[in-house]
């Protein structure tokens, strides 16, 4: 009888490579976790704390129940709290979320590039007191692509901006925030408008709402008074409007087009708050006689600059490209008033 060494011997020498693969990488796992606990105290909740305190302890408060997981890159904290305290010509921040989590991507963090995946805040609160013009902060901003986030959620969200910079002190809450599946570059913070599955929001007594339906954006706005915009109680202009934006484009621009109406004081003949011609509007801006048309591209290396400056650049776009009758000068005029009493310097 012949018995084959060779083939009877080579499962077990299979198995015997297999089993100092498996050793070699419990070894290397074992070390790594060894090499990481250090780090990882670190990080829990309160040693993070700490270091962050006696970092920026003269300008920073910084609060949370919640630890970063190093191996993963994944922070979850709950009661949140940060606060920027600010001087007298510092801007002073504070916010607030019930709960708070994130995950850094890897690879973009080996190419020298942040982005946050699947951040996620609950009941989030921000107070932003502006004290320092918005100009001299486009410097801070990181170059485009630099700083990101993805794929953001955001329920229940409340803002207050209080913006001492300008005469009278202007005022702007918006409370009933919702955003699903935001992308935000922080080089172009503007750009979230453009950039989000889902979003709405109570702005004064209206609304606004964003989204995406088959690779086309939208913008809407209604039932907003001038002076609500203006932050004014009186204004040599009154009324409500109404705007609807749709845009398409890529990472690099994007193309707008939309209508700006007018629209009726709340309890006005119709429905309330509405008047026809915003709902028809909105409907078909065709069948408004005093729609205000717009349409222009969007240019990203334009707007690397804060939110503010950004959402002003974008309202001076519209205004500059809007195509209105003699019905529909009203609108402009009043629009280019209000733009005029809000307008910052940008340089």
């Amino acid at each position: 009888m012949h018995i084959d060494v060779g083939r009877a011997s080579f499962p077990v020498i299979r198995k015997w490579f297999l089993f100092e693969e498996l050793q070699y990488w419990a070894l290397l796992i074992g070390l790594t976790l060894i090499l990481l606990s250090p780090l990882q105290i670190l990080f829990t909740g309160a040693a993070l704390q700490a270091l962050l305190r006696r970092i920026f302890y003269r300008h920073t408060s910084l609060g949370f129940h919640g630890i970063f997981f190093v191996p993963l890159l994944y922070f979850r904290s709950g009661r949140f709290r940060l606060m920027f305290h600010g001087e007298s010509t510092h801007d002073r921040v504070y916010f607030e979320a019930k709960q708070v989590s994130f995950r850094i991507d890897p690879f973009f963090l080996l190419l020298g590039r942040l982005r946050l995946v699947n951040l996620k805040l609950k009941d989030p609160y921000l107070e932003y007191i502006n004290r320092m013009e918005s100009h001299k902060k486009n410097r801070f901003l990181p170059a485009r692509h630099r700083i990101e986030l993805k794929r953001a959620h955001i329920t229940g969200g409340r803002l207050f901006v209080r913006d001492e910079t300008m005469t009278p002190v202007y005022r702007l809450e918006m409370t009933g925030i919702e955003l699903d599946n935001m992308d935000l570059d922080i080089g172009t913070p503007i750009d979230f408008l453009f950039r989000t599955e889902r979003g709405e929001a109570e702005f004064a007594s209206g609304r606004i709402e964003i989204g995406q339906t088959r690779g086309v954006g939208f913008i809407r706005l209604r039932d907003v008074a001038w002076t609500e915009i203006a932050s004014l109680e009186k204004l040599p202009f009154t009324g409500r409007l109404a705007l609807s934006v749709s845009h398409t484009g890529g990472s690099r621009s994007r193309s707008v087009q939309g209508q700006i109406s007018a629209t009726a004081a709340p309890g006005a003949a119709g429905v309330p708050g509405e008047s026809t011609a915003s709902i028809a509007s909105i409907k078909d801006p065709h069948k408004s006689l005093n729609n205000v048309n717009f349409q222009f591209d969007i240019d990203w290396n334009d707007y690397g600059v804060t939110l503010d400056l950004g959402l002003q650049r974008l309202i001076g776009k519209i205004l500059d490209n809007a195509d209105a009758g003699w019905l529909g000068q009203g609108i402009v005029i009043g629009g280019r008033g209000v733009f005029e009493i809000l307008k910052k310097p940008e340089a």
